[in-house]
């Protein structure tokens, strides 16, 4: 599969790509992969943009699980993306290591993580110990519905960038070996 480019988009993607190439002096990789169909750029950017903008998820957190599901997805467009985003929010390159590991140093972030990682494994029936835990660590039903579509949006996007296999567009980052 080919990525399009501004000549080669469908009526739907076209203008999403413009505002890119506007916004940005270029059209990130990811985004000319997924333009491939202008309908799922367009129901993607719709569903990114709910849960960034109404979400209770801090960015730390949206990066940390990032991290995770692309590095157990084997990505390494995202793995590099979320890496760059996530040390853009301060965090070291130690702990966007330890995430692409599903590990964390806060209790709530570890819990987070398991939690993506769990709903990954088991296709969404996840154990019920670990809602428990998020929930013993103080979040509610909806906090824990937005790690779950926090990680499926990304799983989507890591499926995408497997599938094409646009050139990384970041300072390229290694996958973490997984057991």
């Amino acid at each position: 599969m080919n990525p399009v480019n501004l000549d080669t988009a469908d009526e739907l993607a076209t203008p999403i790509l413009k505002g890119f190439q506007e916004s940005y002096g270029m059209i990130p990789n990811f985004y000319t992969a997924l333009g491939i169909d202008g309908a799922s750029l367009t129901g993607y950017l719709a569903f990114e943009e709910a849960i960034e903008n109404n979400g209770v998820l801090s960015g730390r957190q949206r990066e940390l699980i990032a991290l995770a599901v692309a590095n157990r997805n084997g990505c390494h467009y995202c793995v590099s993306g979320h890496t760059f985003s996530a040390r853009k929010l301060g965090l070291s390159k130690e702990e966007c290591r330890a995430a692409q590991s599903g590990e964390a140093s806060a209790p709530l972030e570890q819990a987070m993580l398991d939690l993506a990682l769990k709903v990954m494994e088991h296709n969404g029936a996840c154990p019920v110990e670990y809602k428990d835990r998020c929930k013993e660590l103080g979040m509610n039903d909806a906090q824990i519905m937005q790690v779950v579509a926090w990680a499926g949006i990304n799983n989507f996007s890591n499926w995408v960038n497997n599938l094409v296999q646009p050139k990384i567009d970041f300072p390229k980052v290694e996958l973490v070996p997984t057991a």
